[in-house]
């Protein structure tokens, strides 16, 4: 079958239930299809019946993370059981991050293409692999490029904040016309809400877990420049306070990340491998006075530069050691071995819940 290259919502929802049954090997027994009022939930896109269980139909024209973050928030409102309805979330093409975000919340998924993760007791069914049938000329930009993850930082950083456009231009470094055009994405994922206050608009974050969750899927540590080397230390702790000491020697801007910082913001276990953004590329001169040997095998010090300096927005000094925030080193931790993923759910425990806490809560 050769679809288009768009699938809108006019088009696209009644196929699902053709897919459906072509995908799953499941004969669908009802079909409710009317965007007005499905199921008794006004809204919805469709209601499917098969095997003695019913799917609440929700279908998003693309996989980028600001609609599934949209799909995926109010379809948590309809976890099994409730008015009797499954939630299913249907896309054209269904990408690995995608994948992860739904996984999270526990959400069933089918994409047009032939892939299903769907979950209903005692369906279950695991389709991976199918090729993208909807490919569109052109990479979509992302919430979370470079640029654009500066208002998610500068929104987390401080979620209890409400500022105007102009207020984020300043806090960002984006430019207004950036702005204008990047804050409707973000109130249509739900991350952010506008309230008129006079002459003025005032925008707050919403949804500061489910932006932290967006934006963590689709980051990846390695778009960074990293050298990665080894320095002679017995412990990690010890490389840690050598390694500050030699750069405040040097008057050398940097800020810990990953494991070391992490250790630092919410203590949790011991490590080996420090992390460092630097501004710039470390000079030959630097390396010799660091005592830092170039290799991969074996590696206990990584030195980044990252591709934008927003890394160091919020960055704190915690016992001597100048520590990239919370924020950044629980996004980092993603891309770190060892025990990283245990000390990242620690980090957000105890620094990144977002809610009121003894002493508050240190981004």
């Amino acid at each position: 079958m050769v679809y288009n290259r768009y699938m809108d919502e006019q088009t696209a929802v009644p196929l699902v239930r053709d897919r459906f049954e072509a995908i799953t090997g499941l004969a669908v027994d009802g079909w409710e299809y009317d965007r007005r009022h499905v199921g008794g939930l006004v809204g919805a896109d469709a209601r499917l019946s098969t095997g003695g269980k019913q799917f609440m139909v929700e279908y998003r024209p693309a996989a980028t993370t600001e609609q599934l973050s949209a799909a995926l928030r109010r379809l948590s409102t309809c976890k099994p059981g409730a008015q009797g309805l499954i939630p299913l979330l249907v896309v054209p093409y269904m990408g690995p991050t995608g994948q992860q975000l739904c996984r999270s919340e526990g959400i069933s998924w089918l994409d047009l293409s032939g892939n299903a993760d769907i979950s209903a007791p005692p369906i279950r069914i695991r389709i991976l692999g199918q090729p993208n049938q909807f490919k569109r000329p052109g990479r979509p930009s992302s919430l979370f490029s470079p640029g654009s993850s500066r208002l998610a930082r500068t929104l987390l950083l401080d979620p209890a904040r409400t500022c105007t456009q102009t207020d984020l231009a300043q806090s960002t470094g984006l430019s207004p016309g950036f702005l204008s055009r990047l804050l409707p994405r973000y109130e249509e994922a739900g991350f952010v809400t506008r309230t008129p206050v006079g002459r003025m608009i005032q925008f707050r974050a919403t949804d500061p877990d489910g932006l932290l969750d967006a934006w963590c899927a689709a980051y990846r540590f390695t778009d960074h420049t990293i050298l990665r080397g080894h320095i002679a230390a017995r412990t990690g702790p010890e490389l840690l306070l050598d390694l500050v000491a030699t750069l405040t020697r040097l008057q050398q801007d940097y800020a810990a990340t990953g494991l070391a910082a992490a250790w630092r913001w919410a203590p949790f276990a011991s490590f080996r491998l420090v992390t460092l953004y630097l501004p710039t590329w470390p000079s030959q001169a630097l390396l010799s006075d660091l005592g830092f040997q170039e290799g991969e095998r074996g590696s206990n010090a990584w030195l980044v530069v990252p591709n934008d300096e927003g890394v160091f927005a919020g960055a704190a000094t915690l016992d001597g050691v100048r520590c990239a925030s919370a924020l950044q080193t629980y996004l980092d931790l993603k891309g770190h071995p060892e025990r990283a993923a245990e000390a990242a759910e620690e980090l957000r425990r105890v620094r990144l819940s977002w809610l009121p806490t003894e002493g508050g809560a240190g981004h």
